[in-house]
């Protein structure tokens, strides 16, 4: 069975939607998935998919008649806008607070909202797949366990949803508890990221890169009176988060109680202050979970659990076994979820288990051939070398303190580059983190992540084990050993965590090699892995992409596929 799952509005729609892209699987395989911001270079594009549906069915080589459902996720208009008033209301009964700009949005949306599914796809079955379904679908059918607590969590969804918890077992998913979006402790962790002067549902990670330089304790009693998780209602509450749904937008949002802090402590305390929150609200959250659920192993998705301190936090809890972080966790996620959901509904309708498969690598995107690479290499003019095994020169150019651009095989699906459409650099010289960012126009406050071998990753992170599929895609923090923190400071925080991508031989051989190559000539197992992109542009798709950023600076030396690129002259 093959479906095709989409996210995403039509330009003209006044739904707002992010992260848009599609998703084919095959027989609960995911075959392609791309993201439409690498197509149009538009940073979280949001319009209907036109180009990433055609990517993924060329990419695929599957003819659209071979096409057996659609998969959309995002609730009908009038669905949608029916259970976003039901939340307004149980709000206000809750806590008194009328939110007229989000009636006015929901009766605006149930008329104008527009998804209009192109021509070259009439006549096939459409299904709708409400936002957390979508969620919920991404992380359990490609996850590593058929019974699993499956938890969603972000901002808030379509509907005024912005989590759920289910049951995952044996194939089939069962909801048991949704979570009101209006209470949401994203929203409040977007809320502090605007207020910080940051863009909203893009730079969260900054907040979290900085809390580690704050205090917690010189706020965090003020800042618990803002959210709480609520054992009795198995939700979260807040009086001060409708608070902010009574503005019009993002920039007329207003906490006064965050202002009064603001005026008393450091950025870097209320930072603090709000990961702590974070993390113990969605812990309690957790905990709460599985007891409902009675399941230790968890999956996750949804934009909260980007928060990779958050996710080591419930990987750290007594009552979880193991968790493993869908690795498109974000909205570009919803389209591979909806394809999951449908095949899954699909298979039980016709009497078969749908049961998870898991996906051990994210490399779900285009790749280009040699011709390919040299058509756009001479359009530039550029002169390469051709290596049949270019992981030797690469480690070579890394030892001598090379920034360089990797381009290799199909591209990541998600918001982390893996080693395919990745910077690299040499982890030893820790003021990389404050040169490099400035030579990509970056502000982190979060060091790199390092790309580390399997076989070394116990001696350099406690905790780690090889079952930790969630350290494969650098959706979680672990703490640096003590005898390793020198070895490495480039990727080592300031509170001695790091989040790395552990890999494995078998999930991409040449990048393994890469690094096994640099070790071999350095005695370290690990390199500095960041985005290969430019600033406030996607990650970098095709070789034109690749080369333009090489030719602004970003990097010093250009490595597309088997063309090694060392001089732009």
């Amino acid at each position: 069975m093959i479906t095709l799952g989409i996210w995403g509005y039509s330009a003209d729609s006044p739904a707002q939607a992010h992260d848009s892209g599609a998703a084919l699987v095959k027989d609960g395989k995911v075959v392609a998935a791309v993201s439409e911001e690498r197509l149009t270079r538009k940073k979280c594009e949001g319009a209907f998919p036109v180009l990433s549906i055609k990517e993924v069915l060329r990419i695929s080589k599957i003819a659209v008649e071979k096409i057996d459902v659609i998969a959309l996720a995002g609730l009908s208009p009038i669905a949608r806008s029916r259970k976003m008033l039901q939340y307004v209301y149980k709000t206000y009964r809750e806590t008194g607070v009328l939110m007229p700009n989000r009636i006015l949005y929901a009766l605006l949306t149930a008329k104008k909202i527009k998804r209009v599914v192109p021509d070259f796809l009439k006549g096939i079955r459409i299904f709708e797949v409400d936002h957390h379904e979508a969620h919920a679908s991404s992380a359990y059918y490609t996850g590593p366990w058929e019974d699993a607590t499956v938890i969603t969590l972000d901002g808030i969804g379509d509907s005024s949803i912005c989590g759920s918890v289910s049951a995952g077992r044996q194939g089939g998913l069962k909801k048991i508890r949704e979570f009101n979006g209006y209470y949401s402790p994203g929203i409040l962790y977007t809320f502090i990221t605007k207020h910080f002067g940051f863009k909203p549902s893009r730079h969260e990670g900054k907040i979290t890169g900085l809390a580690a330089y704050g205090d917690a304790g010189t706020c965090y009693e003020k800042f618990k009176r803002i959210n709480r998780y609520d054992d009795r209602r198995h939700d979260f509450f807040s009086e001060y988060i409708p608070r902010l749904f009574k503005a019009r937008d993002y920039d007329h949002w207003e906490i006064p109680v965050v202002d009064d802090l603001l005026d008393e402590v450091q950025k870097a305390d209320v930072a603090a202050a709000l990961q702590q929150l974070t993390e113990d609200t969605v812990t309690h959250m957790v905990r709460d979970a599985v007891e409902m659920t009675g399941i230790r192993n968890v999956v996750l998705s949804g934009g909260v659990f980007g928060n990779v301190k958050v996710n080591q936090r419930i990987r750290e809890l007594d009552c979880v076994d193991g968790v493993y972080v869908q690795p498109a966790m974000s909205d570009s996620g919803l389209a591979l979820g909806a394809a999951m959901n449908a095949w899954a509904r699909e298979s039980l309708r016709q009497g078969e288990r749908a049961l998870p498969v898991f996906q051990p690598n994210v490399y779900f995107g285009p790749e280009f051939t040699d011709e390919e690479i040299r058509k756009a290499l001479e359009k530039h003019q550029l002169r390469y070398r051709y290596e049949e095994h270019p992981e030797r020169r690469t480690a070579e150019l890394l030892k001598e303190k090379k920034i360089i651009g990797r381009f290799s095989g199909r591209m990541e699906f998600g918001p982390r580059a893996l080693g395919n459409r990745s910077i690299l650099a040499d982890p030893t010289d820790k003021s990389i983190n404050d040169w490099l960012n400035d030579r990509l126009k970056r502000t982190e406050f979060m060091p790199f992540a390092p790309s580390i071998l399997e076989e070394d990753a116990g001696e350099y992170y406690s905790g780690w084990s090889s079952s930790d599929v969630a350290g494969r895609f650098m959706t979680m923090t672990y703490d640096v050993k003590d005898s390793k923190v020198e070895t490495a400071p480039a990727v080592a925080h300031i509170d001695r965590t790091a989040r790395p991508q552990v890999v494995r031989q078998q999930d991409n051989p040449k990048y393994h090699s890469l690094i096994s190559e640099y070790k071999r000539i350095t005695g370290l197992p690990l390199v500095i892995n960041t985005s290969f992109n430019m600033h406030e542009e996607p990650i970098v798709c095709s070789p034109e992409d690749a080369i333009r950023s090489y030719l602004a600076g970003s990097v010093d030396v250009l490595v597309l596929g088997n063309h090694i690129v060392e001089s732009r002259s």
